[in-house]
């Protein structure tokens, strides 16, 4: 006799990683009415009765094909049928967390894919919805429980801790959880692979997950991943480039940076010399000082000032504890000083919800010390110490990812070179000291004595299997691809497009597109080689195509043959390039 739907979601909740009894609050179990018949059970508008103890179900609607208008008035164009559910969860009595899951009606296939939210989120996205659902996806996203914050203003949810635990981490687990059962339900199947996609907080997202519930998911891809919260770079730019005002770097001086930098490294970095963009910033050695005013220059339009140097200086360097000298956080990849959606000039009042004297994304600093905060009284010793002990679980740094791994787990991290918001540096720190966790496991096994040794011979012998599959450092289920001259997520003037949710056109083929490859590998076991992204005219696919370029899995980059044409991907092969220089914050900057 079929379990019921009581009975399948409690048994869920029983299997949820570590910290699982504090994220339920209490236990979120689910009955549906009417599963005892298939067809009712199958039927989009008898979700509507599915009882939510904790929560409830607000919307089920059966949308027919072509365009859609979303609540949030954006019309999705071309749309297969779907049922659209919403639903609304209170885990705490200060929790309110909204939940949206598309299920296409025919055509599905056979998949659930989780999908991220950005900033503070506050509100579905549903251009991720609509681009998993497109793929053929049971897709499902959530704002986080986070409204009425919006994506760049967090302060609604400072002196509201559950609703901080909810932004962190249990808004995502509890959407994994409620989304299987309604797929359940609607198809009368459970979904035969389970993938999350996000970029930034989404990223971050995908990481609380790998780390803290890692049944949840068959794969993940983490883009740009915010994995390290209570250490902003984005604070430090700000901070740097404000001690005073000939610190600030307006947008030409942003610009006339950017141009130095790519006339002096452009082809040393691993480019072409008509690239746009670095191959490997890591490679550059550039320093403002090159462009400082002369002394007592009455015209400092085309040089940098004093201040200036030192604020750019400091911003590459990276924040640090002023007391230790410490790295906290990495700094500035050079090259992306200017244009690629959140960089140094757009520091100054991007927000409407914030003057120019205010940095970018402050959430964490207000929950920790209130809305009246002024960055100005920061101590980036002690304050930044208290920041750590307060929210620390707002990062997703656990290095041990062998559950996640057991299981056949995969994971694709990408992140562009150009990304001024979150610094790549972080990333690729972050997908090195996993590997040097995996390299200690290897060593501490090793030094087992001879007598245990002895004893546990068969089990090591089958760990030492098993260890094949992870012993050429993490590539077996983790892969980290760099994309030279994007920005956050998107953009930038580099190729940038290769098949992110939410984007027009998205091509189908795993060799285009990082989502389709990590469902080719969970299903196949083949790892994506490369992932070839393009570079459209204005990055509009409709206005042509200006180059393809392969992106590599690190630490390997885009390196042009010598024959062939250079706007192909097929004419650049993956080669290391030997830059192993990767600042890595100090220990005490790695906790979550």
């Amino acid at each position: 006799m079929k379990k019921s739907a009581l009975s399948r979601f409690g048994l869920l909740a029983l299997r949820c990683g570590k910290m699982a009894a504090v994220l339920l609050g209490g236990g979120l179990l689910l009955a549906a009415v009417g599963t005892a018949n298939p067809a009712a059970a199958r039927s989009c508008k008898t979700l509507a009765s599915v009882i939510v103890p904790n929560g409830s179900i607000t919307a089920a609607e059966s949308v027919p094909a072509g365009d859609y208008k979303a609540p949030s008035g954006t019309v999705y164009p071309n749309m297969p049928a779907f049922c659209r559910i919403a639903a609304t969860l209170t885990p705490t009595s200060d929790s309110f967390i909204r939940i949206e899951v598309w299920m296409p009606v025919s055509e599905w296939n056979g998949a659930y894919l989780a999908t991220g939210g950005g900033g503070y989120t506050g509100t579905i996205n549903y251009g991720e919805l609509s681009g998993g659902l497109a793929q053929g996806f049971a897709t499902a996203n959530t704002d986080m429980g986070t409204s009425p914050a919006t994506a760049l203003d967090g302060r609604a949810l400072t002196g509201h801790l559950q609703k901080q635990i909810d932004f962190a981490y249990r808004s995502t687990h509890l959407m994994n959880v409620l989304a299987k059962h309604l797929i359940d339900d609607f198809y009368g199947r459970r979904p035969e692979y389970s993938y999350y996609y996000g970029c930034s907080t989404g990223g971050g997202q995908g990481m609380h997950i790998v780390e803290q519930y890692p049944d949840d998911y068959d794969g993940v891809v983490a883009g740009a991943p915010a994995i390290n919260r209570t250490h902003s770079g984005t604070f430090w730019n700000f901070y740097v480039t404000h001690e005073s005002p000939d610190s600030i770097i307006p947008e030409d001086k942003a610009t006339l940076v950017t141009d130095a930098v790519l006339k002096a490294c452009v082809t040393k970095t691993g480019g072409l010399a008509t690239d746009e963009f670095l191959t490997d910033p890591r490679a550059c050695h550039w320093r403002p000082q090159s462009l400082a005013c002369a002394p007592h220059a009455t015209d400092t339009s085309t040089c940098l000032t004093p201040g200036q140097v030192r604020s750019l200086n400091l911003a590459y360097d990276g924040s640090r504890n002023p007391r230790t000298g410490h790295l906290i956080f990495p700094g500035l990849m050079q090259g992306a000083e200017s244009g690629y959606t959140f960089d140094l000039p757009a520091l100054e009042g991007l927000s409407p919800f914030f003057p120019s004297d205010v940095p970018l994304f402050p959430g964490t600093y207000y929950w920790v010390f209130g809305n009246n905060w002024d960055y100005r009284d920061f101590d980036f010793d002690h304050d930044q110490a208290e920041v750590d002990r307060q929210k620390g679980f707002l990062n997703a740094l656990d290095t041990d990812l062998t559950p996640f791994a057991s299981h056949g787990g995969k994971l694709i991290m990408f992140h562009g070179f150009a990304d001024a918001l979150i610094s790549p540096q972080m990333t690729i720190d972050y997908y090195l000291l996993v590997q040097r966790a995996l390299q200690r496991q290897d060593q501490d096994r090793e030094q087992a004595s001879e007598d245990e040794q002895l004893v546990q011979r068969a089990a090591l012998q089958r760990q030492d299997q098993d260890r094949e599959q992870t012993s050429e450092d993490e590539q077996s289920f983790f892969r980290l691809f760099l994309a030279p001259g994007m920005g956050h997520c998107s953009g930038g003037p580099g190729p940038n497009a290769f098949g992110q949710l939410g984007g027009t056109q998205v091509p189908l083929d795993a060799q285009h597109n990082v989502l389709q490859a990590l469902v080719r590998w969970v299903k196949t076991g083949e790892p994506p080689a490369t992932v070839v992204a393009t570079k459209y005219v204005n990055d509009t696919p409709a206005n042509g195509i200006v180059m393809t370029r392969p992106l590599c899995p690190f630490p390997t980059l885009p390196r042009y043959t010598g024959s062939g044409d250079p706007s192909d991907a097929a004419s650049f092969d993956c080669v290391d390039d030997g830059v192993h220089h990767n600042p890595t914050p100090a220990p005490e900057y790695l906790r979550d």
